[in-house]
């Protein structure tokens, strides 16, 4: 019997000496249930690196490869390259067939579809679905990881159509959460909660995905009580929620905060997706949410009129009136506080004591206290009212303008100011969603 598996990211272990993958565990349940192995087929990605495995899926190779020969002495092993780009299903498929061709009316081969990709799945259904194996005896078999198993059943089992086409509904739906689209997953998962489903618990776990997908549907929206909601009417542990869930629970002491990592966080899954207007929109709209959020800590609050001294701490209107020009005071004797402009001007007042208010003024045609601030604004404003994006935009300015004014904002939650050092740690950040989205697939599989 021939047994053929990709190398995939977590063979022959997670990492070097660390858990055994699922292309090794299938090989042992095989042996274990008598299966002679007279042949192994190892398909793998020549030159692609994995950040777990120094040497990437080469050394991943020679490493399975070696496992398997300590395994079966003897046993004859031919390696198949999937040199693929772009690595799409129609691509992988004649890849499969020429490895697995001689299968087609005879001998037997069994095939690990634990490991690999989605592409790799879709050409497996194709080969298997459409009678291309023939009279060939080729099962296809899927792996539970370790902590999924149930000692009351095996933790290997042959993969029917239904099955399969489960996992590719399933890899859609991971595949659009990692695009940051939201709505199409939840979509998704709800449409596998509605079952049935081949693989046992799937379903439920599906359903919990489907709230957690609603859940970061609203803190894109930046709706952080909303997204709270959804994440504690789950009904189950899921482990790799816990920073998201930590963060979004900080909304209720540390409000202003939260909604100024997820206005960042729209910006930074623009950017890293190089939607150019989008980023800039948002980038815009950081700034001055920014501005808002500094004067409130100031004591002066966002309204839609000009301040008075009811709107002011005692003795506040009075001392700001004192230091501010009189340009600043309307005819009534109220504080002009409307404009962006207004709001930097009257944040300069001595009585406030607050620094660096100038990295946060774009200023006007006459001056631009910050230049690179005044030139994203200046990007942003031809991206919304001319329709396109300006050729010179330098999304590294952009980010660098943006990471200027987190650093400059005077935090008072300690997490909040060790994100502006490290954008990347937050959990709403483009890195930490696509690590939560494999995490979460890891948590599932």
């Amino acid at each position: 019997m021939a047994f053929f598996t990709v190398v995939g990211s977590q063979d022959p272990q997670v990492r070097p000496g660390g858990e055994q993958g699922p292309a090794l565990d299938l090989l042992d349940a095989l042996l274990a249930s008598g299966e002679a192995v007279s042949e192994v087929l190892l398909a793998w990605t020549p030159g692609a690196q994995n950040a777990a495995w120094p040497g990437g899926y080469d050394a991943q190779r020679t490493a399975l490869e070696q496992a398997v020969r300590d395994r079966v002495p003897g046993v004859r092993v031919s390696a198949v390259p999937v040199q693929v780009t772009p690595n799409v299903a129609s691509e992988v498929l004649p890849v499969f067939a020429r490895a697995l061709g001689r299968f087609r009316h005879a001998g037997q081969a069994r095939v690990n579809v634990s490991s690999g990709t989605p592409q790799m799945l879709e050409a497996m259904k194709v080969l298997r679905g459409s009678g291309w194996f023939g009279a060939g005896d080729v099962r296809l078999y899927q792996v539970d990881r370790p902590t999924y198993r149930a000692p009351d059943r095996p933790h290997w089992r042959e993969a029917t159509l239904p099955f399969l086409e489960e996992v590719l509904r399933l890899e859609g739906a991971f595949g659009a959460l990692r695009r940051f689209d939201f709505a199409g997953a939840r979509t998704a998962f709800a449409a596998l909660a509605a079952g049935p489903l081949e693989l046992p618990g799937r379903q439920a776990v599906a359903g919990v995905l489907e709230a957690v997908a609603d859940a970061l549907w609203w803190m894109d929206a930046r709706d952080a009580a909303a997204a709270g909601e959804a994440l504690s009417a789950l009904g189950m542990q899921v482990p790799p929620l816990h920073a998201l869930k930590s963060f979004i629970q900080q909304a209720g002491h540390a409000p202003a905060e939260v909604l100024i990592w997820l206005t960042w966080g729209r910006y930074n899954r623009a950017a890293a997706q190089e939607r150019t207007a989008d980023a800039l929109v948002w980038a815009v709209a950081l700034h001055e949410l920014l501005v808002v959020k500094l004067a409130e800590q100031a004591g002066l609050p966002d309204t839609e009129r000009p301040l008075t001294a009811g709107d002011l701490g005692a003795g506040l209107f009075d001392r700001l009136k004192a230091d501010l020009a009189p340009e600043l005071l309307n005819a009534q004797g109220r504080l002009r506080f409307l404009s962006l402009r207004d709001k930097l001007a009257v944040l300069r007042a001595p009585t406030l004591g607050l620094e660096n208010v100038d990295v946060f003024d774009a200023g006007d045609r006459r001056t631009a206290p910050n230049p690179p601030l005044a030139q994203v604004r200046e990007w942003r404003n031809l991206t919304l009212h001319q329709g396109r994006v300006p050729g010179e935009v330098d999304r590294a300015a952009v980010d660098g303008v943006v990471r200027q004014l987190l650093g400059a904002y005077p935090w008072k939650q300690p997490w909040a100011r060790a994100w502006a050092a490290h954008p990347d740690a937050c959990p709403v950040s483009a890195a930490g969603l696509a690590q939560l989205a494999d995490d979460l697939h890891g948590w599932v599989a």
